[in-house]
């Protein structure tokens, strides 16, 4: 098995972890949240009074990037995904969520577990995903 290397074009992971390591013909991702390079949350924004927005639309874009970015640094891409695991902070965010995700993934061919959790790492984080892609070695 062997770790991605470090990249300063996606967010590093928050933890002693890499973004994704290869077992054989697989390569597993780990959690992938809407974080930016620069450690912000895309979809956030602050108001005035105090009031956070998040838009589920722009995180989901936005994770599915990142795991993009990722793939790309093991030599694959979305289309390798046979496997992947949504978590959701709202489950009221599933059809928009839900409408991103099939432009990304129109031709379903991963598999695909939603589950409602209550928080993740971040406040500002409202979708994290994790997938295991196939592609084999040459």
């Amino acid at each position: 098995m062997n770790a991605s290397p470090t990249e300063s074009t996606r967010p590093q992971p928050l933890g002693a972890y890499p973004a994704h390591v290869r077992a054989g013909d697989f390569i597993y991702l780990s959690g992938t949240s809407a974080r930016l390079p620069d450690g912000s949350i895309a979809g956030t924004t602050r108001h005035a009074d105090g009031s956070v927005a998040h838009d589920i639309e722009v995180q989901t874009r936005t994770v599915i990037e990142n795991m993009r970015s990722a793939l790309a640094e093991a030599g694959a891409d979305l289309s390798h995904c046979i496997d992947v695991t949504v978590f959701l902070t709202d489950m009221r965010d599933f059809p928009r969520y839900n409408a991103v995700y099939g432009e990304y993934f129109a031709s379903a061919r991963a598999a695909r577990t939603t589950v409602g959790v209550r928080e993740l790492p971040k406040p500002d984080m409202i979708v994290e995903m994790k997938a295991v892609a196939y592609l084999p070695q040459a």
